[in-house]
């Protein structure tokens, strides 16, 4: 039977000043809500990197310092052939047009692809595809033999083509703005002149993907949330007049708190805009303790609204300043964004608490009182309360499967399998090889070879990564341009020769990618294999650990000539010929092969070719009769020098002596120096015969169209392009400079400064999973800490024991689930700690007002524990239609918060009669 209110107590205040309240109330609306129209969104995803990280802090000065982080990437492909004409010049087209955009910085794409020649003493460059080719043939043959171009512009096939546009980096409030309208004209550029397949990838058009798409659904899904609690909140109560009045409260409440976010110019954020959504669903708690506590009550609506407030003010304002405890834990959690959350959350749930004990009892006082007719709530009997040993057992279980709950770093996971991001994903990993990149960073002189050298090695040792599809860097251009100059196809051999050659690279636009103009920093582009977060994280691993091997102060090098430093050189040569040649070399064999020595045998057709030139052509004397020159045998060429040539060339050339006596002795000098310097040239192709490589053709044939060699693969390679590696790096064997390594004690020539960070998406997301792992335990631990303070000045530390249960079991359920730990998973366990002790303060405060004390616990239950259980069913009903969304972070929000809120009033029912005894 409804208790009746009692007329003697005194009249709360706020009864008595209840149009003072409502008044107030209507002006507090009238200043705040209008603050919506002015209401911002900050789409920023990287503000919720952990600032202090070092690998942020490293992402962030890496980004300022090369502009080159910040790739968006374009995927194109055709039904007719891509390599075309046509489409050629459409992609040219397109390509041209992104790149007139404001904010963007650099566009690369295969038609317009620099490929770089030495013309004399100019480094020039021309299109991969010069404008007018015509020939479909030619087209494919230059694209896809350029071996740049291939894998990163133009996928091995020719089906798909890439663009990359590198964007002009960004910071600040309107970042996230700025971007917006940056991608938004790429898209419409791609729109206009390009009428078949494209799609959209890099980190850009991710965040930009991540922000929207959770806002829309936020926006989309609100409604239907704030319907399912409407409709709960009706069968509950039994009135829809009651229903109607919780909402408009809460409703109010939301448009206070979203009203101030535009008054006081604080942007909503992609975690913070599910706060009309919460704020519904927890204000709604709170109005729905009072509606009900209003409906057991009888009299006049004075008089309940008095009963009313002196029956739950305690147990309201508990669980208002401990829900808001809870939230402004989240203030230990290193993102701005979420500690700006915590505040907003907890402020607005205060908000909403004064609402449900200020303005909804002034409110109600005011009300014809049949509009909430007096009627009993409903009525729990304890008949299926389980044993004390099930409820632990489910505690404990779901603790230890919480500890198995890990981060997810993989950001395409963010997504649905559907979802514009991961269809991009997978064209690029299916046509491309991968579209996750690290970056390694390298601030040191580049026009020192000691640094290219540096630089060239890592390289050489991230290729053999398993895991890593390509490797980007400066070595490559470095090594084509130093060749072009008349060096060697490597690192420079010396320093005015290094300054030359970046000098030249670093005004090419396309080298922005991989240096900056000064020539004081490069950066290698590291593409990974297709893979989950688990597989990144272990090539990133790998890589670490070579960039951690080279992270030295600086670079000290000393002659490599040195008793000390001569058998570093060797080693590292040895170690990187075995690198080239692909089979392993000890030091037995290396010096084997340093040994070799070319023969008559192994010069013959050189020394032929000489013999011929000199005796067969007008350079040096008038040509011999066909029959003398063939008298003269090219294998003794090799070992005659001086008077002896001269003797010998004497006896075979008898015409020559009659015209020209004199002319022998000049036809053996020249002779002479030719065939000392091709035994010089060849000193080190006497290798390649030792490793079973065909040497590099001759200088006057280099020019003719290379043969191919055919390795056991089927693919072909320039004749002698192998023995032309081996030689270069061979060569360094004579370098006069070295770096001198760790422990070895060498004479210090000079030093340069070196200075190496890894970023990239895959460390950055591995940061952010960090982060998130370590705040959801710090928020934790200091949202208990805090909820046992309050609690504990209230006396009602015991109303803690469901919380923790909740969380135990919602942790368990999570991790069953299979759901990653991540942002979301923090406001899961702040909302399920805050609805834990919400609903044990309803039923403990109850239980101390029982008039059987023996059994406190249990009437409090039966009398509150139906209110208590369709509460969490709503809430949870109402949190399941997140499930809707297209965001799996959003789902998991829903799902977690769902399985909290269950679990918080089920917690609070069974543990209850157990906690209050007597």
């Amino acid at each position: 039977m409804s208790p009746k209110a009692d007329s003697s107590a005194p009249e709360p205040s706020i009864v008595r000043a209840r149009w003072v309240v409502l008044a107030l109330l209507v002006a507090l609306c009238a200043w705040l809500v209008p603050g919506i129209s002015a209401l911002r969104h900050d789409d920023d995803v990287l503000a919720f990197l952990p600032p202090e990280h070092d690998d942020v802090v490293a992402f962030r000065e890496v980004a300022d310092r090369f502009g080159m982080l910040e790739v968006a990437l374009i995927g194109l492909r055709s039904e007719d052939p891509l390599l075309s004409p046509e489409r050629t010049d459409r992609v040219r087209t397109l390509a041209t047009r992104i790149s007139e955009l404001p904010g963007v910085r650099l566009v690369l794409a295969y038609p317009e692809f620099p490929e770089a020649k030495v013309e004399g003493d100019t480094l020039v460059v021309r299109p991969l595809v010069p404008p007018g080719t015509s020939d479909p043939d030619e087209i494919r043959r230059r694209v896809l033999s350029n071996p740049d171009a291939v894998g990163n512009f133009i996928a091995p096939d020719g089906e798909a083509a890439a663009i990359f546009a590198y964007l002009t980096p960004a910071s600040g409030a309107e970042r996230a703005a700025l971007r917006g309208e940056q991608l938004g004209a790429i898209r419409a550029t791609v729109s206009e002149h390009w009428d078949r397949e494209a799609y959209y990838g890099g980190a850009p058009f991710m965040e930009m993907a991540a922000s929207t798409a959770s806002r829309e659904d936020i926006e989309r899904l609100s409604p239907i949330v704030i319907g399912v609690l409407v409709v709960a909140s009706a069968l509950l109560l039994g009135s829809i007049t009651a229903a109607g009045l919780n909402l408009v409260i809460t409703g109010l409440g939301v448009a206070l708190i979203v009203g101030a976010h535009g008054r006081f110019g604080e942007p909503f954020t992609i975690v913070s805009s599910t706060t009309p959504v919460m704020m519904v669903a927890l204000g709604g708690a709170f109005g729905m303790h009072m509606l009900a506590g209003f409906q057991r009550q009888a009299g006049d609506s004075r008089g309940r609204a008095s009963a009313t407030l002196r029956e739950l003010w305690k147990p309201v304002l508990l669980s208002g300043l401990t829900t808001a405890t809870a939230f402004f834990a989240l203030l230990v959690m290193p993102q701005a964004p979420m500690q700006r959350f915590g505040v907003v959350a907890g402020v607005g749930v205060l908000i909403l608490l004064v609402l449900a004990l200020v303005a909804l009892p002034a409110l109600l006082a005011v009300l014809p009182s049949r509009w909430i007719p007096t009627r009993d709530n409903p009525h729990l009997p304890l008949r299926l309360l389980p044993p004390l040993w099930l409820v632990a057992v489910l505690g404990i279980g779901g603790a230890a499967l919480g500890t198995r709950l890990q981060s997810e770093p993989d950001t395409t996971e963010m997504f649905a399998p559907d979802s514009e991001p991961r269809k991009a994903d997978a064209f690029f990993n299916e046509h491309f090889g991968g579209s996750q990149f690290l970056q390694i960073a390298i601030e040191a002189d580049l026009t020192q070879p000691v640094v290219l050298r540096e630089i060239r090695d890592m390289v050489d040792e991230l290729r053999a990564v398993e895991g890593v599809v390509d490797v980007r860097s400066l070595v490559d251009p470095v090594a084509l341009l130093s060749e072009g100059f008349g060096g060697r196809k490597d690192i420079p051999e010396t320093q005015p020769r290094t300054r030359r050659v970046i000098t030249n690279l670093a005004d090419q636009a396309a080298m922005k990618q991989l240096m900056v103009p000064e020539g004081d920093a490069a950066i290698i582009h590291v593409k990974l294999a297709p893979g989950g977060g688990e597989q990144q994280q272990r090539i990133t691993t790998q890589v670490r650990a070579i960039v951690d091997a080279h992270d030295v102060p600086a670079l000290a090098q000393g002659d490599a000539q040195s008793p000390a430093l001569l058998p570093v050189v060797r080693d590292a040569v040895r170690t990187r010929l075995a690198r080239v040649v692909g089979e392993d070399i000890d030091v037995a064999r290396f010096d084997a092969i340093l040994e070799a020595k070319p023969s008559a045998t192994s010069m013959a057709d050189e020394l032929r070719r000489l013999r011929d030139r000199a005796l067969g052509t007008d350079e040096i004397i008038e040509p011999v009769p066909d029959a003398e020159r063939e008298a003269v045998d090219p294998g003794t060429l090799i070992d005659l020098r001086g008077k002896p040539l001269e003797d010998h060339l004497r006896q075979r050339l008898p015409t020559l002596v009659a015209q020209d006596a004199e002319g022998v002795g000049y036809l053996a000098e020249f002779l002479g120096q030719w065939i000392d310097d091709a035994i010089e040239r060849n000193r080190f192709t006497a290798t390649c015969d030792v490793l079973g490589l065909p040497a590099p053709p001759p200088p006057d044939e280099e020019g003719a169209e290379p043969k191919p060699e055919t390795n056991a693969g089927g693919e072909g390679e320039p004749e002698g392009q192998r023995c032309r590696q081996v030689l270069a790096v061979l060569s360094e064997l004579g370098d006069a400079e070295w770096k001198i390594p760790a422990g070895v004690d060498a004479p210090e020539l000079s030093s340069h400064e070196w200075k190496i960070r890894l970023t990239g998406q895959p460390v950055i997301g591995q940061a952010f999973a960090d982060s998130v792992t370590t705040s959801l335990r710090d928020s934790t631990l200091v949202s208990l800490g805090a909820l046992a303070l309050v609690l504990l000045v209230f006396g009602h530390l015991r109303a803690l024991l469901p919380a923790v249960w909740t969380l135990m079991l919602t942790a368990g359920a999570i991790s069953l689930l299979g759901h990653p730990i991540s942002i979301g998973t923090s406001m899961v366990a702040c909302i399920a700690l805050g609805a834990g002790v919400d609903f044990a303060i309803h039923l403990g405060v109850r239980a101390r007002n029982a008039t059987d004390r023996a059994q406190s616990g249990r009437e409090a239950t039966e009398a509150l524990g139906g209110v208590v259980l369709v509460t969490g069913v709503q809430l949870a009903l109402a949190f399941l239609v997140l499930l809707a969304s297209e965001m799996p972070p959003l789902q998991q929000f829903g799902a977690g918060l769902a399985i909290g809120l269950l679990g918080a009033a089920a917690g609070a029912v069974w543990l209850t009669p157990r906690l209050h005894r007597g």
